[in-house]
């Protein structure tokens, strides 16, 4: 057997894993539902860097934010379901 950095990721550290997939799962959803809501945080959290961030077209910018999210939330599943996986005995 090889060594496999992300199945030994997934066996040492399981805690860190969940709940990185649980704020990933939280995180998308609420760009899911808020996509203007998110765009909003982003640029109030650019803006702290003191950077401005408009979108060239706001409807395709909601669109698109609302798509990423479910992205995101399909992918926290997914890490979910591999730390439930990998950490069950075998």
């Amino acid at each position: 057997m090889g060594w496999d950095p992300i199945e030994l990721f997934l066996r040492w550290f399981p805690p860190l894993a969940k709940a990185f997939g649980l704020a990933t799962l939280l995180f998308g959803a609420f760009s899911a539902a808020r996509p203007a809501t998110s765009i909003a945080l982003y640029q109030r959290l650019m803006a702290w860097f003191n950077w401005r961030v408009e979108p060239l077209d706001a409807p395709r910018e909601v669109r698109t934010t609302r798509g990423l999210g479910l992205v995101m939330v399909i992918l926290s599943v997914a890490l979910g379901w591999l730390v439930e996986v990998a950490g069950s005995p075998r």
